[in-house]
């Protein structure tokens, strides 16, 4: 094991760093450059040339003490590799994380056209596998983040792909998409012209082909918000990810088993957005705003009043998402009508009104005691407040 420190510059997602080696070898410092050669990887002998942030990596030799200022501190070159990853994409995600959208997604690109698909999924859904199989028949984007501009363009973060590695190895091999067979992405502005949600199965229909369909954001949100990093960083985040999702043509769910399969529904989806001239143009979400000038101010005063609490909220069909606390909700049934009656201030009987003009009178003739029992719900959960109420 060597002792000396090697240098190895990388940039992710636009953002460059240093990274120090130590304890490594010369061979095992040249791994790490080779695996990150798609992310400008390059090991130098000098002080770095592009200016950037440090990261400080050491491989602890046995029964010595760890350097006291590195960041990460492994006892083999496989977790060092392993960890290091993940150390900068976090590290790059929390610098750009107030001026992109953070997809923990794969991606690939058409290459004639720079049209881009991220596949959105949580760990254990395949990804890193898709995205090998999909990144030798289109351009190799990223296994793991994809940084969405608000114009829907997007950045390549070609990480090395994480490999998982035979039992009883834990750490995953990170490996260059060049030793993979993997094609680089077209040397064209790349642009986010669809959003898949992956559902591998383990069972099947007996065709093994996969299956698509469309689905709204009221019934995905809770698997895709925690697939979109620091979404509450941003203004009006639900608004944002929903317009996004409405250029790109809605959300779509694809369950597959193998992960060869994909192909042919991923060349599907770039032949209909190059039909339709690729992602649409922004248009304004079906939103609620929080700060929306309020119709009747002479009314806030009053004590009887409920008011709607959020940070953001949208509408998907029949259904409300609503961010608040950066937690999300969805109200279904008469609660949406209820709180966008709220936004501006409300009495019960305005909230019953309001639900009885949109939905009709109960059966019974009971709106006002369904309305009460909704606007109890509400406020235990914090989404109404009484006037004077912080």
């Amino acid at each position: 094991m060597g002792g000396m420190t090697h240098l190895v510059e990388v940039s992710c997602l636009g953002v460059p760093f240093a990274v120090s080696l130590s304890g490594v070898t010369d061979a095992e410092a040249e791994q790490v450059a080779r695996a990150w050669e798609w992310c400008g990887g390059r090991l130098v002998t000098a002080a770095p040339t592009m200016p950037g942030a440090e990261v400080r990596a050491e491989l602890r030799a046995p029964s010595s003490a760890p350097d006291a200022g590195a960041e990460l501190v492994a006892n083999s070159f496989g977790e060092l590799e392993d960890r290091l990853s993940g150390l900068l994409t976090r590290r790059a995600i929390d610098t750009r994380r107030n001026d992109l959208v953070m997809l923990h997604a794969g991606a690939v690109a058409d290459l004639s056209t720079g049209a881009v698909i991220a596949f959105v999924g949580p760990s254990g859904r395949g990804k890193t596998t898709a995205s090998i199989a999909l990144g030798r028949q289109f351009g190799y984007v990223t296994d793991e983040t994809l940084g969405v501009n608000d114009d829907l363009t997007v950045l390549p973060y070609a990480k090395p792909l994480s490999v998982k590695q035979p039992a009883p190895e834990r750490w995953k091999r990170q490996v260059s998409p060049s030793e993979l067979g993997l094609l680089p992405p077209p040397a064209v502005p790349l642009r986010l012209v669809g959003v898949v949600m992956l559902d591998r199965r383990t069972g099947g229909d007996g065709t093994g082909l996969p299956s698509i369909r469309s689905t709204g954001l009221a019934e995905a949100i809770g698997e895709l918000v925690p697939q979109v990093s620091y979404l509450a960083e941003r203004g009006r985040p639900l608004q944002r990810l929903q317009g996004i999702l409405d250029r790109c043509g809605g959300l779509r769910q694809v369950s597959y088993l193998e992960a060869e399969t994909l192909v042919d529904v991923f060349a599907g989806i770039f032949a209909a957005a190059g039909a339709a001239g690729g992602a649409a143009d922004a248009v304004e979400p079906d939103a609620v705003e929080p700060d929306a000038a309020d119709p009747d101010a002479t009314r806030r005063a009053s004590a009887e009043l409920l008011y709607a609490v959020f940070d953001d909220a949208v509408r998907d069909g029949d259904s409300l998402i609503v961010l608040n606390d950066s937690v999300v909700r969805v109200l279904a049934g008469i609660a949406p009508a209820i709180f966008e009656t709220a936004v501006w201030g409300a009495t019960l009987d305005d909230l019953a009104g309001a639900v009885v003009a949109t939905h009709g009178d109960a059966p019974s003739g009971s709106s006002g005691e369904l309305v009460s029992a909704a606007v109890d719900e509400l406020v235990s959960a914090g989404l109404l407040r009484p006037a004077g109420v912080s």
